[in-house]
């Protein structure tokens, strides 16, 4: 009996910085030459970097750091094809923001997700 209390003690322990970081719900939409590629919607954890990749032409990484106020930091690397864009936007919660470099084009939304 000690033995699963203790198990269960240190499980608790180990999933608490869990539960403590920010979470963040963040929709995207890539254009490419004014055309939609892809939608992705991914749940992140603060600080720490998230990416996908759809078929051998799409790749898309972000790292969502919370700042003073009501705003996050999104660094973002989206590569499309060839094209490859690095692009850092400061975003108000539940606000699209964008930015277009080249052909590229990424909008990006960010709601905050209530701890439980």
């Amino acid at each position: 009996m000690k033995t699963r209390l203790y198990l269960l003690s240190v499980s608790l322990l180990a999933s608490l910085p869990c539960l403590a970081a920010d979470t963040f719900r963040v929709s995207s939409s890539v254009f490419k030459s004014g055309e939609l590629v892809e939608s992705p919607v991914m749940v992140v954890e603060a600080d720490k970097m998230a990416y996908m990749t759809v078929g051998d032409d799409f790749r898309y990484e972000l790292t969502v750091s919370p700042t003073q106020g009501e705003t996050v930091e999104v660094q973002a690397a989206v590569e499309v094809g060839k094209s490859v864009i690095n692009p850092t936007l400061t975003v108000f919660y539940d606000k699209e923001a964008s930015v277009e470099i080249d052909q590229t084009k990424l909008m990006v939304l960010v709601s905050k997700l209530e701890r439980k």
